[in-house]
């Protein structure tokens, strides 16, 4: 009998080991950090989901170009949040624009606010596996922006799975998360960025500081393309008027030869020849 005891638990099945395992178990459930820390994976969504935030990003790059004041990044690691346990949290937002350059933009490697800032404004588009924590205020993402002071948090959900509404804008006021209200053009404008977004299913789209709408990438590899189009053609028209000025550099100087030699018989042949020509 003893035996047979040694033997099941040699083997991890025993009376004591099926007894202990639902507590270990459980007991890593009860310590599991929340929210929990971001993956590459868990940032990840559908390709519509990444359209929307490659979109945005592209957006504020562009936007960024005339007053380079703030710098933009997605789902780059950033160091510096904490839980509301105090714990640190390293997180991956979607986008986020912060008010110092990257030190290492070749390397990827995670950023922190000692080197780039805290983030003026944030930017999270809902996915399945990231929407819990990124509108949980109380203990989430949401609270952990707050906490940082992150001034302004716009929220994605651009087929409303997860939200009543496709855009959810917050300022931060006093640590607290605070509507962020649409202008009277039906944009919400950045007071920490000076810009402006609107939604257009599914896109958040950026407007520069003079109001101008940015194109989305697939929009402006279209401008790239007509203005390609248009400088070859402008460089055919150059070509073709660059041979009809040697044309007539080279009449006028026959030209002159003739006049010098006072062939005017000759003269007349070639102005005669030129007006069929023409």
């Amino acid at each position: 009998m003893r035996a047979a005891v040694r033997e099941r638990d040699r083997s991890g099945i025993g009376r004591w080991g099926a007894m202990r395992q639902p507590r270990v178990d459980a007991a890593r459930r009860a310590y599991a950090p929340w929210p929990p820390d971001d993956s590459e994976e868990s940032v990840v969504g559908s390709e519509f989901h990444q359209r929307v935030i490659d979109g945005a990003r592209d957006g504020l790059d562009m936007a960024s170009l005339a007053d380079p004041a703030w710098w933009v990044q997605s789902q780059i690691a950033l160091r510096g949040f904490h839980r509301p346990d105090g714990s640190p949290y390293i997180m991956l937002p979607d986008v986020f624009v912060h008010p110092r350059p990257n030190p290492h933009p070749r390397s990827g490697e995670t950023l922190s606010f000692a080197e780039v800032g805290v983030p003026l404004l944030v930017i999270e588009v809902l996915s399945e596996s990231t929407r819990r924590q990124d509108l949980d205020e109380r203990g989430g993402k949401a609270w952990s922006y707050a906490e940082a002071g992150v001034a302004e948090l716009l929220l994605v959900d651009f087929d409303c799975r997860y939200m009543p509404e496709p855009v959810r804008a917050l300022r931060l006021a006093e640590r607290r998360w605070t509507p962020w209200a649409l202008n009277d053009e039906g944009r919400w404008v950045s007071a920490a960025l000076g810009v402006s977004f609107s939604f257009d299913s599914p896109y958040l789209r950026v407007h520069d500081a003079q109001g101008r709408l940015m194109p989305l990438p697939h929009e402006a590899n279209s401008l790239l393309m007509e203005r390609d189009a248009r400088l070859r053609d402008r460089e055919r028209e150059l070509r073709t008027r660059e041979e009809q000025l040697q044309e007539r550099d080279a009449r006028w100087a026959r030209l002159r030869i003739l006049a010098a030699a006072g062939d005017f018989a000759a003269i007349q042949a070639l102005l005669a020849n030129d007006a069929l020509s023409e």
